[in-house]
């Protein structure tokens, strides 16, 4: 009897040091994944900020955050390559070091059509890589875990783009593929927007925050699609959504890690 009751103690202490590990590897999946994202969003800041550079009213603010994307940048290359050991990531990975040290190069180049299509094309690369190893890692966790720190890391991603793609259309003006770009991003963001609104689990300080985005976007929006656009109003708009989205993303981490 004595020995049933002991080999029970130990498969009793045995599952639960197993569960206790599979929430934390999970917990370590979902801060990779966030930093993933925080990485596809950097790659688009960096376009965005090289392009506003250029002889526009915000070139001081597009410089400082310019070089603080490129370094964010390095960093969240190096956090990711070394918190994984599977040989499909690091591969990706490779390619994002490369991609860190091409940012590098091409920032430094003169403003042109061919440097702005260069640059647009290395960013929707690493976003495309970056997406990857997102999906990778979140194969084996639950949807609710990460779907809504999702959404609001992919509205930074989209308000980045949205600014790139406007300066991109100043020197551009008849590429209708960016204007295609244009309407596509405002759209996805709508919906995402929208569906984080209507989130049920939404603390009062999320929908708050939410609110607060929503005038912002509200009153952007019809100004991106204007074909004379205000340097000055989609950089500090869009640097604005973005910031408020970071908030809320890491406000949605700390209620999935309760």
């Amino acid at each position: 009897m004595k020995k049933i009751y002991m080999s029970l103690i130990i498969i009793f202490f045995v599952t639960t040091n197993l569960f206790a590990k599979t929430g934390t590897s999970n917990a370590q999946k979902l801060e990779l994944i966030n930093i993933v994202n925080q990485q596809e969003i950097l790659s688009q800041r960096i376009t965005k900020a090289y392009l506003y550079v250029n002889k526009t009213n915000v070139s001081g603010n597009a410089d400082r955050q310019l070089k603080s994307a490129l370094k964010s940048f390095y960093k969240t290359y190096s956090k990711i390559n070394t918190s994984t050991k599977s040989p499909q990531i690091r591969t990706i990975m490779s390619f994002i070091k490369k991609s860190s040290n091409k940012f590098n190069q091409l920032v430094k180049q003169p403003h042109s059509k061919e440097n702005t299509k260069e640059i647009l094309k290395l960013s929707e690369k690493v976003l495309a890589k970056s997406k990857k190893v997102a999906t990778l890692l979140k194969k084996d966790l639950n949807k609710n875990i990460y779907e809504a720190m999702e959404k609001s890391n992919q509205q930074q991603v989209l308000v980045e783009k949205i600014a790139t793609y406007c300066k991109a259309l100043e020197l551009n003006k008849d590429d209708e593929t960016l204007k295609k770009k244009i309407k596509a991003s405002i759209e996805a963001f709508a919906s995402n927007h929208k569906k984080l609104m209507q989130n049920k689990h939404n603390s009062k300080v999320i929908l708050q925050k939410l609110k607060e985005v929503d005038e912002i976007w509200k009153a952007s929006y019809p100004i991106y699609q204007d074909k004379k656009l205000i340097n000055s109003f989609v950089f500090n708009s869009t640097t604005e959504i973005s910031k408020k989205m970071r908030e809320i993303s890491k406000l949605y981490m700390a209620m999935k890690k309760q």
